[in-house]
């Protein structure tokens, strides 16, 4: 469910640089919005996470478990981290320490300044696509732009947002962070092509 929903906002992300009427996303927006209660009660362990995500000291062994790890790990880290490599809860303690809930061995290890730093450098990314974009000569290479970047930032923010219980448990790593060779050629395949575009560029 998670690709679907990165999908999803890329798809709309895509479709407002391209100038799509407002009317037009509000027919997609409300049977969407519609079929998330469906989606959810259709399938059990997506209203386990639900649940997890509401209250996860209902469950501290069980569903709410890694909430709560990553959760401990961001708190252990303090403004200054505990010491580069020096992770605590990445000892069997946090599941998928190494994919999608890295980033709260990160934040363990270099505490809530490093964090920030590391979020500016994605923020920079970001802003540096953006500008790709808006300098393109031409409308395909815009939107192929905004599209490559709108994907590096929705995966960022979402992974952020799971990893420090903003919303429900999804599987989605961080973009460029996470283990995972697959997710990483594909990303570096797409800042080539972003790269590109921006050499073809005014600016």
């Amino acid at each position: 469910m998670s690709i679907t929903v990165c999908f999803g906002l890329l798809t709309l992300a895509v479709l407002f640089a391209a100038g799509m009427k407002t009317a037009h996303f509000v027919v997609i927006l409300v049977p969407a919005a519609l079929a998330v209660p469906l989606l959810i009660i259709a399938e059990p362990y997506r209203l386990n996470r639900l649940s997890a995500f509401l209250n996860p000291w209902a469950s501290p062994k069980g569903e709410g478990y890694q909430l709560l790890q990553s959760l401990y790990a961001l708190g252990s880290g303090g403004w200054f981290g505990v010491g580069f490599l020096r992770s605590r809860q990445k000892l069997r303690f946090l599941p998928f320490s190494e994919s999608d809930f890295i980033l709260a061995v990160i934040g363990e290890e270099i505490g809530f300044v490093g964090l920030a730093i590391f979020f500016a450098l994605i923020l920079f990314v970001i802003v540096r696509g953006i500008k790709i974009a808006v300098n393109a000569k031409d409308h395909f290479g815009y939107l192929l732009a905004v599209g490559i970047t709108s994907v590096y930032a929705i995966q960022s923010i979402v992974n952020a947002l799971v990893v420090t219980g903003s919303i429900p448990p999804t599987g989605l790593p961080l973009p460029l962070v996470s283990a995972g060779n697959t997710s990483l050629i594909v990303f570096l395949f797409s800042f080539g092509v972003l790269y590109n575009v921006s050499k073809k560029t005014d600016d």
